[in-house]
């Protein structure tokens, strides 16, 4: 198994536990169910995101559309997949969906923080060489393997989301509207990962003179906007069955 996925792996599993220590006791069963749906439908929307994005190399390599052990994943394709089955799995489960979709946000930041450090060890999202002796730099290889000196993208994008997010759930904690956690989160991400695809060095596809990832975080910023208008559009904070706070 790869650094990557074993990496990966234990972000998955920290996501699960943080889910589950903050689900209701009573339906912790329908929230782990829920928590597993939503991470399998994140890793089927990171493979279809992908293909979608190398098309023309799967149309003569179909045999390995289904090949994942080899590599091939897009965060934007695995937001849109995990934000898909969550609504699934709430509504299947009979689980609150606004309330819901707050506490599945709280697999966000160590799901997302396990992938910026896989990129860092299989090198996925570096930065751009420097000059020998920059004292700020650090060794870190690209996707051909070659190690060199670079900005070091990858643990900066770990350690400030893990500082930003992580200082916005808590400012959160106690927030009443229902809807109000996950807008935050999402929000958060989505800019983070868009500030950060300026740095990114690696070589992607370009839309209107912009990476495919730039576009996808700022189709993400929209997103969140828009479910943070609605939710504080709510002249009071509600349940999900229409009883106010």
């Amino acid at each position: 198994m790869s650094s990557f996925s074993l990496i990966v792996g234990f972000g998955a599993v920290v996501a699960m536990l943080r889910l589950l220590l903050e689900a209701p006791v009573a339906s912790r069963i329908k929230w782990l169910i829920a928590g597993l749906i939503t991470q399998f439908g994140a890793l089927i929307g990171a493979r279809i995101g992908f293909i979608l994005a190398s098309g023309s190399y799967f149309l003569s390599h179909k045999v390995e559309v289904i090949q994942i052990a080899k590599g091939g994943l897009s965060w934007p394709g695995s937001v849109a997949g995990a934000l898909l089955f969550a609504w699934i799995a709430l509504r299947l489960l009979r689980l609150p969906r606004h309330s819901g979709m707050d506490l599945l946000s709280r697999m966000l930041l160590p799901i997302a923080a396990s992938v910026w450090l896989a990129g860092w060890q299989v090198g996925i999202a570096y930065g751009q060489t420097l000059q020998a002796g920059t004292w700020w730099g650090l060794q870190t290889a690209d996707e051909t393997g070659l190690v060199t000196l670079r900005v070091p993208v990858q643990p900066a994008a770990v350690l400030s989301l893990l500082i930003v997010m992580g200082f916005c759930e808590w400012m959160t904690r106690s927030a009443k509207r229902p809807g109000l956690k996950a807008a935050v989160s999402g929000m958060v991400f989505s800019i983070h990962s868009l500030l950060f695809s300026f740095m990114r060095y690696d070589n992607v596809q370009r839309f209107f003179g912009l990476r495919l990832d730039s576009l996808a975080a700022i189709a993400l910023v929209l997103v969140s906007l828009v479910w943070l208008i609605l939710v504080f559009k709510k002249s009071a904070p509600q349940l999900d069955n229409g009883e106010t706070l």
